[in-house]
């Protein structure tokens, strides 16, 4: 039996950490904090499979000039961080050129396409179908010029066969009473499903893993490197290292320094996500409402409402801007003038995103035996079990059932 371990053990670390236990290996998580700390945490609880379109497209470059000048707007970047950022940007730039995003939006839509059926086999191995909703969600908007700009969207979901129903602001009202007089219209799209609670979800995982033989250590990986066994793990609290059959590099927006120590130097940057759940907010979602002319979501969890999202780049070392949390919610009680914002638990998180909106998945440059899974941004809940599927053909040497040819780490 091969032992296995997996770096990372988020959504995405333990969802391949279980596929590999069932393909028969012995698997051993390393976390640096523990199960779902981590991004998976505070996501916005959605298995969006409907998203076809990358965060990368001609038309995003309409609005992010007026997001950059709002500091506390949709997308903003810490003055500190901003020639860190440029790179990135760079890139981001070039992704958003129209050869470029006709093949980022096929890849994304395979991915995501193929998202939810593996969501539904780990669900049912792991006893956690509980904890799914098959809600829909609603894009809901407060101003016409935006409205109008969203139908190409919705036509290129129709394209690839997802089911979009444009609605007015009345018919919003009716299947959402708490929406405002604000809203002109949006879309309903009824495929979209979520979980009640992300970070339970991960804690499941976690204790159905470990209940299937498997362990978890809290360690901090400092290295990865080939090896004659197969890959070695060096840890910040361990002067030995760890001799493994074969390492997955899931450690989402801590992989860059590992990857680029074996010879592939993704661009993987941080896009800092911010929440507050309410567990009182005086409102009662049936859907989860995505605002995208604000960049951000309103979802109802069993733990309350959460509302959340948009995008900082500030990396991983600066402090939290507490007051992108409040814009959020000051913004929220304009489209749901109801909603109670008292007594709520703000968070912050860091996705790991590349340029192009698409993961890491595949092998590393220097090693067979050191498998990637990173990178997902706005979607590590969505594909964190296709990916797993994917990881788990690959360490098996068998034929996976998507082509990994636009995810690979050497496409940049």
């Amino acid at each position: 039996m091969s032992h296995v371990h997996v770096i990372g053990a988020g959504i995405v670390g333990l969802a391949t950490a279980i596929r590999l236990q069932d393909e028969g290996h012995k698997v051993t998580v390393i976390d640096r904090a523990g199960p779902g700390e981590g991004a998976s945490r505070g996501n916005a609880a959605s298995i969006a499979w409907t998203d076809v379109a990358p965060l990368a497209s001609p038309g995003i470059w309409r609005d992010v000039p007026g997001w950059l000048f709002d500091p506390l707007g949709p997308l903003s970047v810490r003055p500190a961080y901003a020639l860190k950022v440029l790179p990135w940007m760079a890139r981001f730039c070039l992704a958003s050129l129209p050869t470029r995003v006709k093949a980022s939006t096929t890849a994304k839509a395979a991915l995501n396409g193929a998202a939810l059926p593996a969501w539904q086999r780990l669900w049912q191995r792991t006893g956690t179908a509980h904890r799914v909703r098959y809600t829909g969600c609603l894009d809901v908007f407060d101003d016409a010029g935006q409205l109008a700009r969203a139908r190409s969207g919705w036509q290129e979901q129709r394209d690839f066969g997802i089911d979009v129903e444009e609605l007015d602001g009345d018919q919003l009202r009716e299947l959402e009473p708490d929406l405002g007089a604000c809203v002109v219209g949006g879309a309903r799209i009824p495929g979209w499903c979520s979980v009640d609670e992300p970070f339970e979800l991960c804690t499941d995982l976690a204790s159905f893993f470990e209940g299937q033989g498997g362990t978890i250590r809290r360690s901090s990986v400092r290295a990865v490197s080939p090896s004659d066994y197969g890959a070695s793990i060096t840890f910040d609290d361990e002067a030995a290292p760890v001799e493994s059959d074969h390492v997955v590099i899931a450690a989402g927006a801590w992989s860059r320094t590992l990857t680029a120590q074996l010879g592939d130097p993704v661009p993987l940057d941080t896009e800092r996500g911010y929440n507050t759940t309410l567990p009182e907010s005086g409102v009662d979602l049936s859907h989860t409402v995505i605002l995208p002319g604000y960049g951000f979501v309103l979802s109802q969890l069993a733990t309350g409402l959460r509302v959340g999202g948009a995008v900082e780049f500030g990396g991983l070392g600066l402090p939290p801007n507490w007051k992108r949390a409040h814009a959020l919610l000051t913004r929220a009680r304009h489209i749901v003038p109801d909603l109670q914002t008292q007594g709520g638990t703000q968070w912050m998180g860091f996705r790991p995103s590349l340029p192009d909106t698409l993961p890491v998945i595949g092998r590393s440059s220097a090693s067979d035996r050191i498998t990637y899974a990173f990178g997902h941004g706005h979607h590590g809940l969505t594909q964190a079990a296709i990916t797993a599927e994917l990881i788990g053909a690959l360490v098996a040497g068998e034929h996976t059932p998507l082509s990994l040819e636009p995810y690979r780490a050497q496409r940049f």
